[in-house]
């Protein structure tokens, strides 16, 4: 998919999801109303935080370390070991609470518009 692509899908988002990682700058191209989620902000809780706070937008992130469950050992990336280089799995529970946070933001918010409730093209 092109970068043009890229940004055309995701101005019509209203939730983004992804983990930790350089993806998430898809951010500064979300409507007003969209939220993002983080799935997992590998301790680096504000990179993300920050960046959705500047563009406008919602930001929700998993809350402690309950019901996630690192499948290997730490990345290592100059000789050190960091969370961004690791596979998680997530509680599926914990998981869909969050996305009905998100989801809460997003038609709370005032410029969400009344009209844009159809069904999603699926990518």
């Amino acid at each position: 998919m092109s970068f043009l692509e890229q940004l055309q899908h995701t101005q019509n988002t209203d939730i983004f999801i992804g983990i930790h990682g350089a993806g998430l700058t898809h951010t500064l191209f979300l409507p007003d109303w969209a939220c993002l989620l983080e799935i997992y902000n590998c301790g680096d809780e504000p990179c993300y935080r920050n960046l959705a706070a500047l563009r406008g937008v919602g930001y929700v992130t998993w809350e402690g370390s309950a019901g996630l469950t690192q499948m290997d050992e730490l990345g290592t990336y100059k000789g050190g070991a960091y969370d961004k280089f690791v596979n998680y799995t997530v509680n599926p529970t914990e998981f869909r609470w969050l996305v009905e946070k998100a989801i809460m933001y997003v038609f709370n918010h005032p410029a969400f518009p009344s009209t844009h409730m159809h069904p999603k093209e699926e990518l």
